[in-house]
């Protein structure tokens, strides 16, 4: 048992494997009403039950903090005034892990294709989004700013550098605003490097061209590893996002220890609302949240099992039905993204919905950005959201006086339907169960097409 706890934490992003004597620890997400009269009576309660708080969010009514008390959510959820209380694991960790990162460097794999990336500008993703006629036009101003929400993202990268914003740049790995020098840069995984790539690659004739190279990126790290961010670097990091002035976040991942969490159950329950009044409060702050939908290849609509959760523990089977929410991509607003194949239909892995597919974009053998200077050929939702989230910068930057809302809808309006390729694709007053509105376009979206 001992040496699950240490695998555990050491994925959930320990630098070193903590000294036997270092106390475990669960982390928790406290709700209460938004205000910092009702977040000093929540850290107050937290603090009398023997719990350490970590971060308040008294925009959202949302604390975080851990504790080593088996006893603490039951007696807190006692409390007038506590809205919701919820571990964000089902396996406690060293505190140490709430220590701010220092010298971070990555030690993840390298790329296994790297130099095989084509001449810049001719991967199959550029001519399906018309990138060539939209960069005609505009290829983003410096003023939008995009937010890799994900597992950290290496500046140091020469198709990056040039677009990156480190003064907006933070880990919200533990909940907190750690703003470290470097403390956003990868350690165990590429994927944000990969994202970040796909939104603002440098336009300079070597490796890749992103969407919207001339925007600015920052990192908000929220993992080490891919699908492992929890409900309290969620919270921070929209937290951060709506106070620095995001014009859209990528958010290519979905939440542990549960992949769904059900209104029925109450830790999850809490990281649901959590997660979910940070995510309204960056969207009422003007933020354009984009999301990943998932790749189990399953219609969302109908779900019933649930065969991966806990994710930080020992999974086991359960049932789930379909108002048991991914966070953070069925949150009300969110733009999700399908992702498409080169011959521009359904990618076979992509998840599908009437409700939940807003728009679709190339998500098959992508290639972008790896740490250390590398490039790699990815597929998943992961790199569909990100050409959403580039053609959406785009808008913006066009647009720099236009809401959220009406970014989002110039999205959907010049994206182009696609038609139904089988049976199973189902027509919505939206457009398909496959594609939302359709695959964004960048020429479209700035008038170019």
């Amino acid at each position: 048992m001992r040496r699950l706890i240490l695998v555990t934490a050491l994925l959930l992003g320990l630098i070193a494997t903590p000294a036997a004597a270092d106390p475990l620890v669960m982390p928790h997400v406290v709700v209460t009403h938004a205000d910092p009269a009702h977040t000093w009576w929540a850290e107050h309660t937290i603090r009398k039950a023997g719990g350490t708080v970590v971060a308040s969010y008294p925009q959202i009514g949302v604390v975080v903090a851990y504790t080593a008390n088996d006893d603490f959510a039951a007696k807190v959820r006692k409390t007038p005034g506590i809205d919701a209380v919820g571990a964000t694991r089902t396996a406690k960790i060293p505190k140490e892990f709430f220590a701010p990162r220092k010298d971070v460097r990555y030690t993840g794999p390298g790329s296994p294709n790297s130099g095989q990336v084509p001449p810049e500008g001719t991967a199959w993703d550029v001519p399906a989004l018309h990138l060539p006629e939209a960069h005609a036009v505009t290829e983003g101003s410096k003023r939008t700013v995009v937010g890799v929400l994900d597992v950290g993202v290496d500046d140091t990268h020469p198709d990056l550098n040039p677009a990156f914003d480190a003064r907006d740049s933070v880990s919200c790995l533990s909940g907190w605003a750690d703003r470290s020098p470097g403390a956003w840069r990868p350690t165990l995984d590429g994927h944000g490097t990969h994202v970040a790539g796909t939104i603002a690659a440098a336009h300079n004739g070597t490796g890749v061209v992103g969407v919207a190279p001339g925007v600015r990126i920052a990192a908000v790290k929220l993992a080490e590893l891919d699908d492992t961010e929890t409900a309290e670097s969620m919270v921070c990091g929209f937290v951060w996002a709506a106070e620095h002035g995001f014009a859209v976040t990528n958010n290519s991942y979905r939440s542990i220890p549960w992949r769904y969490n059900c209104d029925d159950q109450p830790d999850q329950a809490a990281a649901k609302l959590a997660v979910g009044r940070a995510v309204a409060y960056a969207q009422r702050r003007n933020v354009l949240v984009v999301a990943s939908a998932g790749n189990a290849g399953i219609d969302l609509d109908t779900r019933s099992v649930d065969r991966e959760s806990p994710a930080d523990s020992t999974p086991v089977e359960r049932r789930i039905d379909p108002t048991c929410t991914r966070l953070p991509h069925e949150l009300p607003g969110v733009v999700g993204t399908g992702a498409l194949d080169e011959k521009l239909v359904k990618a076979s892995f992509s998840n599908y919905s009437a409700h939940r597919i807003s728009v679709a974009a190339p998500g098959a053998r992508v290639w972008s950005t790896w740490p250390n200077g590398e490039y790699r050929s990815a597929s998943g939702t992961s790199m569909a959201a990100p050409h959403a989230s580039g053609v959406a910068a785009l808008i913006a930057s066009e647009h720099p006086h236009w809401t959220a809302e009406r970014v989002k809808r110039a999205l959907y309006e010049t994206a182009t339907p696609l038609a139904c390729p089988d049976a199973v694709c189902r027509a919505t007053p939206d457009g398909t169960t496959y594609y939302g509105h359709g695959m964004v376009d960048a020429a479209s979206a700035v008038g170019a097409g």
